[in-house]
């Protein structure tokens, strides 16, 4: 598909005022004074409960086709609303594939906001909005897509999907007051690390199969699993520090766990260095299709967002999204 310069544009707004513990509803009256101020045409669209904008996502995009100006939906929320809208727009191209993707911009106002880091757009909003509203085109990046066989449940994802450790850090966190106090005074970010050590005594070890175009793996120590669209979860670690979103590739980590000491030293790397993966008890795969069978029911994470504790059986494979953002060091070769 060839994407054209557009020199008109309506924003079709999606707010989730509750993201971030209610950060986003504190910076949208600031983000909607300087829409009206830039003089830019856009429609609001709140989200009143969960799942609501994957449900206005969906709508626009089986009904904004082939206006002028351009329609572009603007996600003001954080990682989890901006997944929502990507499952949106997916699934209504999934109902009717001869529709065309609306393109996704996106200012961060959540807690984690890894996908505005991979993306390297700025984590203040104003400033994330001013260059999303200088954006003359759009441009395509991967996402992830996995199938859960035991479930029957489809699902896309712009950040990675998580199972074991991970899973339970963030299932913890979104329950957890220290979020919401985190939020507060926008250190949002910090609450997977202060969660970090009730998850380290707390998780056990579980089997896992791996199996790709290089073969099959079977490991029974596993105690982290995460597959990536792009370097960074948890608000800014690094899982994958050389995952791509132009490759058509997903990045599969698993961390090994002998013993507390052994997984904290890993984990320890992976924050501070970035060199976890060279060590025993880790692995990565590169892949564009990839089935990940678990043995035993392990708490999940997708895009920040709990899946609940189940025995997961996925297949994961690459799609790819139109976005609305300046992604100059995201373009193929560039």
């Amino acid at each position: 598909m060839v994407v054209k310069e557009q020199t008109s544009v309506h924003y079709a707004i999606l707010v989730n005022t509750h993201a971030g513990n209610g950060n986003a509803g504190k910076v949208w009256p600031a983000l909607h004074n300087h829409l009206q101020a830039s003089g830019v045409s856009f429609t609001v669209f709140e989200s009143q409960y969960p799942g609501h904008t994957t449900i206005w996502a969906r709508s626009l995009t089986r009904t904004e086709q082939h206006t002028d100006p351009q329609t572009v939906i603007l996600v003001i929320g954080g990682d989890g609303t901006l997944h929502q809208a990507v499952n949106g727009v997916q699934s209504a191209l999934q109902d009717n594939p001869k529709l065309n993707p609306l393109p996704i911009a996106y200012v961060p106002s959540g807690s984690g906001n890894d996908f505005a880091r991979a993306v390297k757009l700025p984590q203040d909003p104003i400033v994330a909005l001013k260059q999303i509203l200088a954006v003359r085109h759009p441009g395509f990046l991967d996402i992830g897509h996995y199938f859960d066989h035991r479930h029957q449940r489809s699902e896309f994802f712009t950040n990675n999907v998580g199972v074991g450790f991970d899973g339970r850090v963030v299932t913890t966190t979104n329950y957890s007051r220290v979020k919401r106090a985190l939020n507060v005074i926008h250190l949002g970010g910090l609450a997977y690390p202060v969660h970090f050590f009730g998850a380290l005594f707390k998780q056990r070890t579980f089997s896992v199969r791996i199996h790709s175009a290089q073969g099959t793996q079977r490991f029974s120590q596993a105690c982290l699993v995460t597959a990536t669209n792009h370097p960074f979860f948890g608000g800014g670690v690094a899982v994958a520090p050389t995952a791509s979103m132009v490759d058509g590739k997903l990045d599969l980590v698993i961390l090994e766990q002998t013993n507390i000491f052994q997984f904290f030293y890993l984990f320890a790397l992976m924050v501070l260095f970035h060199n976890h993966l060279d060590q025993k008890h880790a692995h990565h795969l590169v892949a564009d299709e990839l089935d990940v069978t678990f043995g035993d029911a392990e708490f999940g994470q997708e895009d920040g967002e709990i899946m609940g504790r189940h025995t997961y059986d996925f297949s994961f494979d690459v799609h790819q999204q139109l976005f609305w953002l300046p992604l100059t060091d995201h373009e193929p070769n560039a």
